[in-house]
């Protein structure tokens, strides 16, 4: 007694089609078949599940599987099927469903090897050549499950590399985009930089030249004060020289004025910077930094 196990599929998906050795009238053969419909295992509850063979005579065998489990059908293979030695060529399960629906397998590969009782003698050469064939054809098969292994495993493998090298991509995309706009913000920062040290270079500029000119006619009112004084003294000097002291003085007092960029007041006299305050004939208008309470005038 010996048991074959077989795996089928109704889509016939199988290489190479699966192979059994037995000899001649051997009885109680077990063929146990575990059937799938593709990558899923077959439903076989309330089915009918046969077994179907062409013998090498061209006589024709049908026979039930006897035991359901799962996708696995397990029938006790009647002799008659390997009553005649040679290769049944057709040799397939038929499942039909309880809708009347058949589907198919692959077909098997029977190699029935002449009995030693029906031909009086021990088999010699010929059933060692068929069994090296048939375990070349095994050995070939294994080896394809193999390298079909192989293949899906490499596939994953490609499949894991371009998903990575795909949020690699993404993750230098987002990068870069974030640079660039880290170098506008640096650029436009340095503009701004440049513009304000122009800036406070040209108001540290202006400021110098007021203060230097604001010293240079401090320096003249001051000379000219001299020189009055001494006529003071001498008792030459007249009421031109004293006026022109006064202009000379209050000339001085406007340009400090716009030199500090503040009100000034001496001897009932309120000097205004030019910022601040502007005068056309009897109007003067000031600055909005000045306010008025009352009667009261605020100069800032």
């Amino acid at each position: 007694m010996a048991t074959h196990e077989l795996t089928l599929n109704l889509k016939k998906t199988n290489i190479a089609p699966p192979v059994i050795t037995v000899h001649q009238g051997d009885s109680a053969e077990v063929l146990k078949a575990a059937i799938y419909d593709g990558d899923k295992k077959a439903a076989l509850t309330g089915c009918k599940v046969h077994l179907m063979a062409a013998k090498p005579d061209h006589t024709y065998v049908e026979q039930q599987f006897t035991g359901i489990s799962d996708n696995v059908a397990t029938v006790t293979v009647d002799p008659a099927v390997f009553g005649v030695a040679g290769l049944l060529k057709v040799c397939y399960v038929r499942v039909r469903s309880a809708a009347g629906l058949d589907a198919t397998t692959e077909n098997v590969l029977v190699n029935v090897l002449p009995s030693a009782s029906a031909s009086g003698e021990i088999s010699g050469p010929y059933v060692d050549a068929v069994e090296a064939i048939i375990a070349n054809l095994e050995g070939q098969l294994a080896d394809v499950s193999a390298l079909n292994a192989q293949m899906q495993k490499a596939e994953a493998s490609r499949a894991s590399a371009e998903n990575q090298r795909a949020t690699n991509e993404k993750a230098r995309q987002t990068a870069e985009t974030k640079r660039a706009e880290a170098e506008k913000k640096r650029a436009t920062a340095e503009s701004d930089r440049v513009t304000e040290a122009s800036q406070l270079k040209t108001a540290s500029q202006a400021a110098t030249a007021a203060a230097t000119g604001a010293a240079s006619n401090a320096d003249a009112a001051a000379n000219i004060a001299l020189q009055i004084a001494n006529s003071v003294a001498q008792g030459s000097a007249g009421s031109s020289d004293m006026a022109k002291q006064k202009q000379q003085i209050a000339d001085l007092y406007g340009k400090l004025a716009d030199a500090t960029d503040t009100f000034i007041y001496d001897d009932g006299t309120v000097y205004c910077p030019a910022s601040k305050a502007s005068a056309s004939g009897s109007t003067i208008t000031f600055g909005s930094t000045c306010t008025a309470s009352g009667t009261t005038l605020n100069l800032k």
